[in-house]
């Protein structure tokens, strides 16, 4: 008994390490990656660069409860694969202790990942994640308008609008062109001034003392001056938008709800998966085991995402933690 405790500890000793700077390196590896990101939409000015660390702060929740798996699974892989290559596994095996046993001695490891990915992936996730939109979607119009750079052309609403203007006061943008180039329509607008506004969440554009094109590539094009002259166009709140694993449709909370929960539930299957493929000839080297690894994790997760995307409002017991994807991978280890 006093063996098997040993081998025990030893055991969760090497997983728990491999863990921690597995998971270290990928949560690096996110945080610059959406740093990039954010500064680049800062750049272009769809984002006050003031909030960027706190909206990578508020993602950080959500990021890490689709890291946390991959990084016990990799993890448990690199062990049991290391186990086989040096033929350390046979101590285990000699003293009396099985694959299922070894399963065993992780089972209280396992539970506290579970735990932290539930907490993270149902209730903390979801809520900051709704925190970092407000945060981005609430940024005051006076932020925007410092963001706009003057002698550039800017998109105001990612589709068809365009604004240029070559100087900037505290009131309002000087010498004005602004045009909506949608199919065959080409609308421009030629002012001396511009002020922008806020009212139900569309960009109120107040033109002063200019010239207005309807419609330049109609034959019977026609211009008249004003002095005078507003334009609403929808504000964008979704430039920030992330990849299909992250943002998907909100048409149901349920299925929003059991793609959150589906989350920590590959754990079980992947900690089986992990005996199966880590499982190798003596000096036979950890990449084979690694590479498959990646596939088979990115392989669970697509799948899940095809199968979240299938659902229709009907036959909710299916979709329910998402669980015949993980019954075919059980089934599958």
């Amino acid at each position: 008994m006093y063996k098997k405790n040993i081998l025990a500890i030893h055991l969760n000793t090497q997983v728990i390490k491999g863990f921690l700077a597995i998971l270290l390196i990928l949560t690096g590896l996110i945080f610059s990656s959406r740093l990039v990101g954010y500064f680049e939409q800062a750049a272009a000015g769809s984002l006050n660069p003031n909030i960027i660390f706190s909206v990578i702060a508020l993602r950080l929740p959500d990021f890490l409860s689709l890291l946390i798996p991959f990084a016990f699974f990799l993890s448990l892989l690199m062990v049991v694969s290391e186990l086989y290559n040096s033929n350390g596994i046979y101590a285990y095996f000699s003293a009396g202790v099985s694959r299922i046993k070894l399963m065993k001695y992780l089972t209280p490891f396992l539970l506290v990942i579970f735990i932290l990915c539930s907490l993270l992936s149902i209730f903390v996730g979801p809520y900051s994640k709704s925190l970092s939109k407000n945060l981005i979607a609430e940024q005051s119009y006076e932020d925007r308008l410092k963001l706009l750079k003057s002698k550039t052309l800017i998109n105001l609403d990612n589709k068809h609008s365009y604004l240029y203007f070559d100087s900037q006061d505290d009131s309002s943008m000087n010498n004005i062109t602004f045009f909506v180039n949608k199919d065959s329509l080409l609308s421009l607008i030629k002012a001396e001034h511009l002020e922008i506004s806020n009212f139900n969440n569309k960009m109120i554009l107040n033109f002063k003392n200019g010239s207005i094109y309807p419609n330049l590539n109609s034959s019977t094009n026609i211009n008249a001056s004003f002095n005078n002259l507003t334009h609403s166009i929808n504000s964008d709140s979704n430039s920030l938008s992330l990849s299909k694993l992250l943002d998907f449709k909100q048409s149901s909370s349920f299925i929003e709800s059991q793609w959150n929960a589906s989350i920590p539930l590959m754990l079980f299957a992947l900690m089986l998966l992990s005996f199966i493929f880590g499982k190798s000839k003596p000096r036979a080297g950890r990449e084979g085991s690694l590479v498959t690894g990646v596939l088979i994790y990115i392989m669970y997760l697509s799948l899940l995402v095809v199968f979240r995307e299938s659902y229709s409002n009907s036959l909710n017991f299916l979709y329910i933690g998402l669980w015949p994807v993980h019954v075919i991978f059980l089934l599958f280890g």
